[in-house]
Order: C-alpha cells, then structure tokens, then sequence
C-alpha cells in the first residue's frame, strides 16, 4: 500500500461529502455491533464480577473506542468544510438530537409502562419527581422508576453516557477552531496530554472512563488535521495488531488499545474495497443501534426472566434494535439531516420566527 493516505481528502473537502469513497459507515456498524454484543454479556451476567480485562468486555470496548475515533475524525472535517460555527452546531444538533428524542420517548413512555413494577401512577410520580426529571435522558438507576428492579443490573439506557461526551468534544473542536488553535501543532496533543495525566491518577477508576474515551476522539481529530502526512501501511497497522492482541495477556490492553485502535481505525476506513465503500447506502443505522440496544435488551432479559442464552439475547436484541434503527434512520435522522443546508432565512420560515438579526445572518453563512 501507499506511504501516502490512501484516498487522502484533499483541502477542504469533506470526508462525508465523499461517504461512499470509505468504509466509515461499515466500521460505524460493526463498532456498534461490539457494544451490542459487549452490552448483552454484560447485562445477562450483572457487571458484578465481570472483570475489567474480560474479553467480551474488551472487544466492546474497542467497539466504543473505534467510534470515538471515527467521530473526531469525521467531525474535525465536517468543522473544516463548514461556513460557520452556527451551522457547524446546527449539523451536530440534527445528528443528535432528533434520533435522540423518539428512542428516549420509547424507553420511557412505552418500554417504561409496559415492564415497571408500579402502579401506572406511582410509575408517572416517580419519572416526574425531581429526581426522575433530573435523571432523563440519561437515566440510570432504573428501580427508581421500578424498571429492571430484578434484572442483574438496573441501568434503564447505560450507552447514554456517552451523548454529552460527544457533545462536549465537539464544543472543543468548535472552541480550537474559533480560536485558530485548531492547526497549531500543539494544541490537540496539549489536551490530549493533559487527558492522559488524568487518566493515569483514576485509570483504576471506571467512572473515569470519559477520559479515557475522550482521548480517542482527540486522537481522531489529529489523524484528520494530519491525514496527508501520515503513512499508513500494512506492516505498521499488522504490527499493531499484534500489539493489541498481546496486550489482552498483559494489565494494560486499555494503554495498548490507544496506542493502536486509532491508527487500525482510520486505515481500516481507507481500504479500497468497494463492497465495503458501499455498505452504507441502504442507510446508516448505527447511530439508532447505540442508541436502543440497551433498553431492548432489559425489557428482553426481563421478559425472559434472564433464560436466553448469550447468542439468543444478542440475535433477538438486535433484529429488534436494527428494527428500530432502521425505522429511525428513515423516519427520523435522515430527513432532519436534509436540513442541515438551510440558510437562516429558511430557518427562520420554517420555525415560523421573524427574521434573524443581520448579524447573525451573516455570521450564519460566514466562512470562519
């Protein structure tokens, strides 16, 4: 292979401009389906006594960290290609937010209904006493709201942590870029230092697994600021795999895996393999599978009373989470997607507002 990035973007292009000249959408769906998989051992067993280097365990979380990478690839080139920080946040609020929305709905005005152990009343008081209302949409403890009570763990949507982590890592590369740090070779190293010194006092600390996983979307923004100058080549990436694999015998695969899942993930991505490059047309649904495989598989695990085996809760988990997905790619994400080309004028007649100060308005359709 090329010393040069395979199918490196040129300038100013984006890389979703070119979705079907990558394998960013198969390697999106095959992470998810990691953490899919991880998630389901996870929850059959309780997460009590698994340990921190089980496999299973490990495999999703390189799934999340695979993602993680390719979201601050991906969104450090979206920023680039972007006329402004207005619309740059306009675009990440139609990823996110409106897939978001109906499956939060879902969990807990059908799923939530439907499998508490309360009363519908008591079940309603408690989602919208203070602390349920503060508990939404990243709801954990689900006995507080009698969901799950008697299932080995009692998290209502456990993937959900990791919304606002992207959101925040998303304000950073809008802050870099703003402040014109975004290009100076230090800056995302800078942090991604100081992440590392955190992770070094808490790394036996799983609550501190968001900074962990911030380092990787860092990492990914650097991969895309730098794409025309690294080499990727089948021995270094075979390397790492080997160094990756090795470290599942050792304390520390989680420092092995930063060092190598990043690398493999964008060299991965850019494989010249058109089936691959294709994958995504029918739709990008791993979004809608991160977002509802968990609840689906606590309603399945308490409907079953915990009796499927690990390959049956992962089939029937995910035909009816890619259901879901599917249903929320088409109904949903894609068609608020299209708006993300409006102009302040057509936003403004679509909210049915008046007319956007001039400033904004320029600052709307600016370059930065």
């Amino acid at each position: 292979m090329t010393t040069a990035h395979p199918h490196a973007v040129p300038g100013d292009t984006s890389i979703p401009d070119g979705r079907f000249s990558n394998n960013f959408d198969f390697l999106r769906f095959a992470a998810a389906l990691a953490v899919v998989a991880a998630h389901a051992y996870a929850l059959r067993l309780g997460y009590i006594g698994i340990g921190m280097h089980d496999p299973i365990i490990l495999m999703g979380q390189a799934g999340l960290a695979a993602l993680l990478t390719t979201s601050g690839y991906l969104i450090t080139a979206s920023w680039e290609s972007t006329a402004s920080p207005l619309r740059f946040a306009w675009k990440r609020f139609l990823r996110v937010v409106p897939g978001l929305i109906p499956a939060i709905l879902i969990t807990l005005f059908l799923i939530g209904p439907v499998m508490t152990s309360l009363s519908l009343g008591e079940y309603f008081s408690a989602l919208f006493s203070p602390a349920g209302i503060a508990a939404v949409p990243f709801f954990e403890n689900g006995s507080t709201i009698g969901l799950f009570s008697e299932n080995p763990w009692t998290y209502v949507n456990g993937s959900l942590w990791t919304i606002p982590l992207e959101v925040a890592m998303y304000g950073v590369v809008a802050a870099l870029g703003i402040a014109g740090l975004l290009h100076r070779w230090g800056a995302i190293p800078a942090l991604a230092a100081g992440n590392v010194l955190l992770w070094m006092v808490w790394f036996d600390d799983p609550r501190m697994s968001k900074i962990r996983f911030a380092l990787y979307f860092l990492i990914g923004a650097w991969l895309y600021l730098h794409r025309e100058r690294i080499p990727y080549r089948p021995t270094v990436a075979g390397g790492l795999l080997l160094l990756l694999g090795l470290s599942a015998l050792t304390p520390y695969p989680t420092v092995a895996g930063v060092i190598a899942i990043p690398y493999l993930t964008i060299y991965a991505a850019h494989l010249p393999l058109p089936f691959l490059n294709t994958f995504g047309k029918p739709g990008d649904f791993s979004y809608g599978i991160y977002i509802y495989h968990y609840p689906i598989q606590q309603t399945i695990i308490q409907a079953t009373a915990n009796t499927l085996t690990l390959p049956a809760l992962c089939g029937v988990s995910f035909a009816v989470t890619f259901l879901l997905a599917f249903l929320s790619w088409h109904l949903v994400e894609k068609r608020a997607l299209a708006a993300k080309n409006l102009s302040a004028a057509d936003l403004s007649r679509l909210f049915g507002l008046p007319a956007l100060p001039e400033p904004i308005t320029r600052w709307w359709a600016a370059r930065k």
